[in-house]
C-alpha cells in the first residue's frame, strides 16, 4: 500500500526567537511587590497575638464592662431564685444563674489579666520612648459613628418617604460617601436598592411603617399600591 501522507514537516507557528526574547524580559524585569514587608499577610499572623494602638484604653473598657456584668450579676441573672439545697447535681447546673456564674469567673480574672499585660507593655513603650498612638486609635473607631448617624437617617426617613424612596436614595449617598462617585456606580446602587426593595418588600412582605406621610398624600388607590408593595 502506497502512503499517500506528505512528509513534510509543518514549521512551529510561535516564533522560537521572540518566545526566547519574552521569556529573556520576563527573567531580566521580575515582579516586586508595593506592599511592605511589614504590612505582607502571613498566615502565621492570624495565630498571632500583638497589643496595637489604644491597647490599654480598650483594656480598660473590656474591664469596665466584665465589671459592671459582675455587678449586675444578682439582679439579672436569677440568683435571687436560686435553689442550692438540690441533692442531684444536675438539678443544680440546669438552674438559670450557672452560665453567668461560669461566664464572669472567666471574664473577670482574664479581663484583669489582660489590663496588667498592657499596663505593662504601655510602661515598657514609655520607658523606650515608642510613639503613643491612642489617640489616632480612639479617632479610627469615633468616625464609624458618621456611619451610624446615617442608618439612624435612613430609619427615620422611611416613615416619610417610604421605604422604596429611602432605601435607593440612601445606598446611592453610600455609594458617593465611599468615593465611587462615577454615574455608573451609582446607576449601580440605584438597581441594587430597588431590587432589593422589590424582593423583600414586594415579594416577601417584610413588615415596613405603614403610616409614612409621603403616601399619604398620594390619591387613595395609588396610595393603597404603595403602603402595600412598596
Amino acid at each position: 500500500m502506497v502512503d499517500f501522507r506528505s512528509q513534510t514537516t509543518v514549521p512551529p507557528l510561535r516564533s522560537q526567537a521572540t518566545g526566547s526574547a519574552l521569556r529573556s524580559s520576563a527573567a531580566q524585569t521580575p515582579f516586586a511587590s508595593t506592599i511592605p514587608a511589614e504590612r505582607r499577610f502571613k498566615v502565621a499572623n492570624l495565630f498571632k497575638f500583638q497589643r496595637g494602638r489604644a491597647d490599654l484604653l480598650f483594656s480598660v473598657l473590656i474591664l469596665g464592662v466584665a465589671l459592671l456584668l459582675a455587678l449586675t450579676f444578682f439582679d439579672q441573672s436569677g440568683w435571687a431564685d436560686r435553689d442550692l439545697p438540690q441533692k442531684r447535681l444536675g438539678k443544680v447546673l440546669k438552674q438559670p444563674w450557672i452560665g453567668p456564674v461560669i461566664a464572669l469567673l472567666i471574664l473577670v480574672p482574664a479581663a484583669l489579666g489582660n489590663l496588667g499585660l498592657s499596663l505593662r507593655r504601655a510602661l515598657l513603650d514609655r520607658r523606650k520612648h515608642r510613639p503613643n498612638k491612642t489617640r489616632y486609635e480612639v479617632v479610627q473607631w469615633l468616625r464609624a459613628i458618621e456611619f451610624i448617624v446615617y442608618f439612624i437617617i435612613y430609619t427615620r426617613s422611611i416613615e416619610i418617604v417610604g421605604y422604596l424612596i429611602a432605601t435607593v436614595i440612601f445606598a446611592m449617598l453610600m455609594v458617593v460617601r465611599l468615593g465611587y462617585r462615577s454615574w455608573r456606580w451609582v446607576g449601580i446602587a440605584a438597581g441594587v436598592s430597588f431590587l432589593s426593595v422589590v424582593f423583600f418588600r414586594t415579594l416577601l412582605q417584610i413588615k415596613t411603617p405603614v403610616n409614612i406621610w409621603l403616601y399619604n398624600q398620594l390619591p387613595d388607590g395609588l396610595e393603597r399600591f404603595m403602603k402595600v408593595y412598596f
